[in-house]
């Protein structure tokens, strides 16, 4: 009787990654999309990326935030075959021993992650989401630099990020930085004004937009208004809101089921009252 057991497969690497952050989402600053500075250019890393055709960089720096609420502290650094595991999938871009050592060339180029030579593996380190700073899990800092939007793990282990195009990545991230408050379940976006806002061409936002409502993860709305300076004296507004797992209210109770979690890890023990007629 052979009782060897089978190797972990892709989707068990990847659960065990988002079971270990143990927070049911990867904390994504808003400057991975958009600079909060208004007065200068607002496009920052995704916007690199996908004018780089980075995709593979991309999917790779979100694991690694995805990862590093544990992987900060663990005393080896991941082999290049757990990595490799973790982002393979039907659908997805291939992944190789080559293709890895390009996306971590890719990140290191763009700032957004430090290697160090450790024996035959290498420990990477993140930086910032602009790749201006060393990493610092943004907590519960609200401040334009530090505000983070929720990225589910569904995004890992329902195989979502298999399904979409370097566009459609980039777009989904868009408007989950857009649709992060909880006044804001949905975002006005127009294609001649994502390149001044975002550094993403208009295409590209089309295209992306488009894959994401195929894949029934996005809802279009148009809403007509008053333009007095139009030929017809009014336009029609497109506003955009995800569904399923992206939903604005799904990410609020994650991120509510988290604090309530981190709340009660942290209260205070207290003594049980002695009971009746014992010693206090």
């Amino acid at each position: 009787m052979n009782d060897e057991k089978k190797p972990a497969s892709p989707a068990e690497t990847r659960a065990e990654i988002t079971r270990l952050s143990a927070r049911g989402y990867t904390q994504l600053r808003g400057i991975l999309v958009q600079l909060p500075e208004r007065d200068k250019p607002r496009a920052s890393t995704v916007s690199r990326m996908l004018s780089g055709r980075r995709h593979r960089a991309l999917l790779l720096y979100i694991l690694v935030l995805t990862a590093w609420p544990w992987l900060k502290d663990r005393r080896d650094p991941l082999p290049a075959s757990v990595w490799i595991r973790a982002l393979s999938a039907k659908g997805a871009p291939t992944w190789s021993p080559s293709t890895l050592s390009r996306a971590w060339a890719d990140l290191e180029e763009l700032g957004l992650i430090s290697r160090k030579r450790e024996g035959r593996v290498t420990r990477v380190v993140p930086r910032r989401e602009d790749g201006a700073e060393d990493y610092e899990a943004p907590g519960g800092r609200g401040d334009r630099w530090n505000a983070y939007f929720a990225l589910p793990d569904q995004f890992w282990n329902e195989k979502h990020f298999a399904q979409f195009s370097l566009p459609a990545l980039v777009m989904l991230l868009v408007v989950l930085k857009e649709t992060n408050s909880a006044k804001a379940h949905e975002v006005w976006l127009a294609y001649d004004h994502t390149d001044a806002w975002y550094g993403i061409k208009p295409k590209s936002a089309q295209n992306g937009l488009k894959e994401l409502e195929d894949h029934g993860f996005l809802i279009r709305r148009r809403e007509t208004i008053t333009a007095p300076l139009s030929p017809t004296g009014k336009t029609t507004r497109i506003f955009y809101s995800l569904h399923g797992p992206y939903s604005q209210k799904e990410r609020a109770a994650l991120r509510a089921k988290a604090a309530k979690a981190v709340a009660s890890r942290n209260r205070p023990v207290t003594a049980a009252a002695p009971a009746d007629g014992a010693a206090a």
